[in-house]
């Protein structure tokens, strides 16, 4: 009894340590976010400002893949619903600002719930294929629908709050949101609703036996993740200052897919670190080379046939017991 008991607080010690440390870590990251613009070009604002916006979209899409195990191809489709959403608000009606950023991930949850209803029904490749299909039928409507949409010039010349016409208010105003729809998703994932998630992810069957709708659960956690999409694709519509039918494209889904394998799935992080390593090797290998596009394909292979949890769960499982062993050394 007594050595349980000492084993207990040993966890707990630990597990206090552990979350002691990475708020530690994330107020030190945060406050350099907030303070990172008195230090750098606009050029590096604006490349933090996508990093950001490619975070939220990516841990958007986690919620479904890394969470609820639902494999999806098409994140891009809501993503640019809830772009198109605020930028045609902005440009066709008066209606407040601050109402166009609110309608964009309704609409984007909306769309979510009809595709979802359709989409959970099916499992694994069949699922993924059903994503991908409404993703393109989503940029289709886009595309065609050039009298109210712009076609393939797509929706630009909408207004834009003064305060945001500036690239460093915009930017504060990026990192606000994204901040506040983090923690919003940290409370759903760490929630017994986020859980069952879990749960549903490591064993759907067993979950349904002990009493749990699965396709239920599986609905929300697409709604939910489609409204956070939509949230990324409305900061983006009013960071670029015009929207285009290719934010609706595959291709826009299969970044969003790297930078979850990248970062690492199972960590809630995972896809911030994977948006910031994602692009800023982009932009980095195409100031180089017309070929960079092989070159970061290369790149994100080698890094996720090595690092099969992503970056994340690398420094969490080989860098980080690494540092905690040389500090017991030392002591």
């Amino acid at each position: 009894m007594m050595e349980h008991e000492i084993m207990r607080e040993i966890i707990q010690e630990f597990f206090k340590k552990t979350l002691t440390l990475r708020l530690f870590w994330l107020s030190t990251a945060v406050i350099l976010l907030f303070i990172l613009p008195l230090f750098i070009s606009t050029a590096y604002i604006s490349l933090i400002s996508e990093m950001l916006i490619m975070a939220l979209a990516g841990c958007a899409l986690n919620l479904m893949m890394g969470y609820t195990g639902m494999v999806s191809f098409g994140p891009a489709g809501l993503y640019a619903v809830g772009a198109y959403t605020t930028a045609l608000l902005l440009k066709k009606t008066g209606i407040p600002f601050a109402a166009t950023m609110v309608a964009g991930p309704i609409m984007a949850g909306l769309v979510g719930a009809v595709v979802g209803w359709f989409c959970v029904r099916r499992t694994a490749v069949y699922f993924a294929l059903l994503t991908l299909a409404f993703a393109q039928i989503i940029w289709t409507i886009f595309f065609e629908w050039y009298d109210f949409t712009g076609g393939d010039d797509g929706t630009v010349g909408f207004r834009k709050p003064e305060l945001l016409l500036s690239i460093n208010s915009s930017y504060y105003f990026i990192l606000l949101i994204v901040i506040i729809c983090l923690i919003l998703l940290w409370i759903i994932v760490n929630s017994p609703f986020g859980k069952t998630l879990q749960a549903i992810r490591e064993n759907p069957v067993r979950t349904e036996f002990i009493g749990v709708n699965v396709k239920r659960y599986q609905l929300y956690a697409f709604i939910i993740s489609s409204l956070f999409l939509g949230a990324a694709g409305s900061l983006f519509a009013v960071f670029s200052g015009s929207v285009f039918p290719d934010y609706a494209h595959w291709i826009k889904s299969t970044d969003m897919i790297v930078i979850c394998l990248l970062g690492g799935m199972y960590n809630f992080l995972g896809p911030v670190i994977g948006s910031a390593v994602y692009i800023f090797l982009s932009k980095l290998i195409s100031g180089y080379t017309m070929y960079w596009m092989l070159f970061l394909g290369i790149i994100v292979v080698f890094l996720v046939l090595f690092m099969r949890n992503g970056i994340a769960g690398f420094i969490s499982h080989k860098i980080a017991p690494l540092i905690q062993e040389n500090k017991e050394t030392e002591k």
